[in-house]
């Protein structure tokens, strides 16, 4: 299996910014690459083209609040075109927002 997530190194250790999909005490390799602030926004960029692609961007003012929303099966299919396409979890790029990255 192959993820790719978003760590921060701190005090000695990485620590990643999303859970991990792994059983207790598992081995893995890393490749290490640091992210600065411009490639944070490609990536949030890609994910917002992506999902305008799909079609599954709410406008912000509409009245109704389920209007655009996806069933839980297009909501997997979304899932799985964004990871073929390598871009990360949306969580990912909520938290490198969040944290000012």
């Amino acid at each position: 299996m192959t993820q790719t997530i978003t760590a921060v190194y701190e005090n000695g250790l990485l620590r990643p910014l999303t859970p991990l999909a792994l059983p207790e005490h598992s081995r893995v390799e890393l490749e290490l690459r640091t992210v600065d602030a411009a490639s944070a926004q490609a990536r949030r960029e890609r994910v917002r083209q992506a999902l305008a692609a799909a079609g599954v961007l709410v406008p912000r003012d509409t009245t109704d609040a389920h209007a655009g929303l996806l069933t839980p099966a297009e909501r997997a299919t979304l899932a799985h075109r964004l990871a073929e396409a390598g871009v990360p979890p949306l969580s990912a790029a909520i938290l490198e927002e969040r944290e000012g990255r």
